[in-house]
């Protein structure tokens, strides 16, 4: 679709109308159909200025060919087919995407990658600190995805996978991860429905 705010029923009408014989019939349709365009995307035909936008769009969602009910000058009509025929011509640039492939999608590539770095940080406090709160972080992101973890040793264990630093097993296995509540996904409980008094 061309216009999403106009709807998918317009798009037929305009079809519909490019297929009937071109006369005073078909420019009428044409009218009405601005006028249509108008009430469903909530628009004043007595702005000029949207006016002119919704002939602009009937114009081009016809592929011109109602341009016999185009009621301003040619030349704004030629400049108009100009514009739209530049725009239609000028592919654009495909975004360079990166090639790579997430190991556990839940705990997101950022997460990933800080995993990745832990096997080069030396074992310390600072380390210790740093594997606390990724190991929290990584229970979060668990939580978001799946609602709800058994056990706080399967995060654990998948950090280890990712990661491949052994040293997270001594510091983290059989050990609560810790995380503060506000910062957890809010449970959905189902809505209890209230019996009737007799």
């Amino acid at each position: 679709m061309l216009y999403r705010e106009y709807g998918r029923t317009i798009e037929k009408i305009i079809e519909n109308v490019c297929a009937t014989p071109e006369g005073e019939e078909r420019n009428e349709a044409a009218r009405a159909i601005v006028t249509s365009m108008a009430q469903i995307a909530g628009l004043s035909l007595r702005d000029d200025v949207v006016y002119h936008k919704l002939w602009d769009h009937l114009m081009i969602m016809s592929d011109f060919v109602l341009e016999s009910a185009w009621p301003f000058g040619q030349e704004e009509l030629a400049q108009l087919k100009e514009r739209h025929e530049t725009v239609e011509g000028s592919k654009a640039e495909r975004l360079p995407y990166k090639d790579r492939t997430i190991a556990s999608r839940h705990y997101g590539e950022y997460l990933e990658s800080m995993l990745h770095h832990l096997k080069d940080i030396p074992d310390g406090e600072e380390y210790r600190a740093l594997i606390t709160l990724v190991a929290q972080q990584a229970k979060r992101s668990y939580l978001v995805w799946n609602g709800e973890l058994s056990d706080d040793n399967i995060v654990v264990e998948q950090m280890i996978r990712i990661s491949g630093d052994e040293r997270l097993r001594e510091y983290l296995i059989d050990k609560p991860i810790n995380v503060p509540p506000n910062t957890l996904p809010i449970e959905t409980t189902p809505s209890k429905k209230k019996k009737k008094r007799k």
